[in-house]
């Protein structure tokens, strides 16, 4: 009971945020922009007119509602660890230690192929008032900013030693030596994320099942699209099984069997109980593009969870959802705006949304 009560606050202050979620009218509008300028027009009508107005003096375009995008949700991430109980902050802190790990592989990435500071800047989930930062997570704004002014990728790895991040990152460090491909350094690091999200996500108050549920659909997500990509790169499955992570929904005799798969086809068929991709794997075929998986496991993850979510008692879940919500909003207005950009259909952009309200 005592649990309960000390989750109240937070679950009407959630509640409350969640109200502020862009309706399905309001994307619709978004989508029937005639250009990103238009967009932007939008988004001044809504929660995000304080960062749009903010950063519209230093940015434009698809970077101006990037930056704004990523500085709403640092916001909202803030208050959700300000209203978490002690007792759901360690795996509050794991769960959001994803944008950790998010801008890590983003300065890693843009120092491998050359990127500026300020190009690399826009991307990274941070406080935008500094030239470099993340709002939560073991990193501060200072070490991001000397990681983005660090000169190579071994520099940036001898930074971050200091952290478990960079003790992961050197498990990555000979192949990268060997031909320099950063590839090993990204997959260590996330599955460190799952890893440790694992750990810290405990049973209290027994509604924390929709967050036990949500990780283990993201740990199989992660584990079909190694298989994936394994079989499209031709890794040799003993090598493939050292990068998935049990927990998920798919058993490790399952995944045993799946490493040993020679075709895309042949997976998305061993796991239709399970994930339907079908529609994926028919995109697949007319583009070659491994992101039709992505998207759609993220669409079927979310949809399948959100419900859950929403209906969940005062607890860690509620505040699970509310990020889980505004993090999905965020992915929207970005497919949304890039999709504008790139010249693509209104459907095709309404066809890779997901709802959540």
């Amino acid at each position: 009971m005592q649990g309960l009560i000390s989750y109240a606050y937070a679950y009407a202050r959630s509640k409350a945020i969640e109200s502020n979620l862009l309706t399905m009218e309001k994307y619709e509008n978004l989508i029937s922009s005639q250009d990103i300028q238009q967009i932007i027009n939008q988004l001044l009508e809504t929660n995000y007119r304080e960062f749009i107005s903010f950063f519209s003096t230093r940015y434009s375009g698809t970077d101006l509602i990037e930056v704004s995008l990523n500085s709403a949700l640092v916001r909202i991430s803030r208050v959700a660890l300000n209203i978490t109980p002690r007792i759901g902050l360690d795996a509050l802190r794991a769960y959001i230690s994803k944008w950790d790990i998010n801008n890590i592989k983003i300065i890693l990435s843009s120092k491998i192929i050359g990127k500026p500071v300020k190009e690399t800047e826009t991307f990274l989930i941070s406080e935008r008032d500094m030239p470099a930062g993340l709002f939560a997570g073991m990193l501060m704004p200072e070490d991001y900013r000397l990681m983005v002014e660090e000169n190579d990728i071994e520099s940036i790895i001898k930074y971050l030693l200091k952290f478990p991040y960079g003790k992961v990152l050197v498990e990555g460090l000979e192949a990268y030596r060997k031909n320099g491909d950063i590839g090993e350094m990204l997959i260590q690091l996330e599955l460190f994320y799952f890893k440790n999200l694992k750990e810290k996500v405990k049973i209290f108050l027994g509604n924390e099942l929709p967050f036990l549920h949500l990780i283990a659909s993201q740990i199989d997500s992660k584990n079909i699209m190694t298989l994936i990509r394994g079989i499209e790169l031709g890794i040799p499955p003993m090598d493939l099984r050292n990068y998935l992570i049990e927990g998920g929904y798919l058993t490790k005799s399952r995944l045993d069997d799946l490493s040993q798969t020679t075709s895309v086809d042949e997976i998305v068929e061993k796991i239709k109980d399970f994930y339907d991709l079908t529609k994926a794997l028919e995109k697949f075929h007319i583009n070659h593009d491994l992101k039709e998986f992505e998207i759609m496991l993220e669409k079927y993850i979310v949809e399948k969870n959100i419900t859950s979510f929403r209906l969940s008692s005062p607890g860690l879940s509620s505040i699970i959802g509310m990020l889980l919500m505004y993090e999905t909003e965020r992915e929207n207005i970005r497919k949304i705006s890039y999709g504008k950009y790139y010249g693509l259909s209104q459907d095709t952009i309404r066809s890779m949304l997901i709802r959540v309200i």
